[in-house]
């Protein structure tokens, strides 16, 4: 049998946690599945500072942004440590942690493409009149043919 290769866009919210909850409950005893936990970030800019008090304010909170970045990524791990906690192997998780490249829909439905996902779960909040408002849903079930989207509510 083929391996079910799925993507899980993930961005710590309360949500991302039920749609992680429904891969461990549907997928953990599955051995050909291969999860990946997608999450992008804004990257802080490179910049030379001269030293004045002005530059030195910007410069620290620069620092304090990378390192939130940083943050970002170590709880992605923790993620990817729960799913290898939950049952899954080491060989079937693993994680894409990228700077953000405008849409995150066009992100996703490039990737599924690229990459050959067969599964993607998305997480939605909201009602069903929301769903149907230009989102990031909206555009990835649209766009994307041949590959099975389940949608967490």
């Amino acid at each position: 049998m083929d391996e079910n290769k799925i993507l899980v866009p993930y961005n710590f919210t309360d949500m991302d946690k039920k749609a992680l909850d429904f891969v461990v409950q549907t997928y953990a005893e599955d051995k050909n599945v291969h999860i990946t936990l997608f999450h992008t970030y804004a990257p802080v800019p490179e910049m030379i500072l001269s030293k004045n008090s002005v530059m030195e304010k910007m410069s620290n909170s620069l620092h304090y942004l990378r390192q939130q970045v940083i943050e970002q990524e170590n709880r992605l791990v923790q993620v990817q440590l729960h799913l290898l906690d939950s049952g899954f192997q080491k060989n079937q998780v693993d994680y894409l942690f990228l700077p953000k490249k405008g849409d995150l829909a066009r992100g996703i439905i490039v990737l599924a493409k690229d990459q050959g996902y067969n599964t993607i779960v998305l997480n939605r909040i909201g009602n069903v009149t929301g769903f149907f408002k230009a989102s990031v849903f909206n555009k990835v079930v649209t766009s994307l043919k041949h590959i099975n989207i389940t949608i967490i509510t």
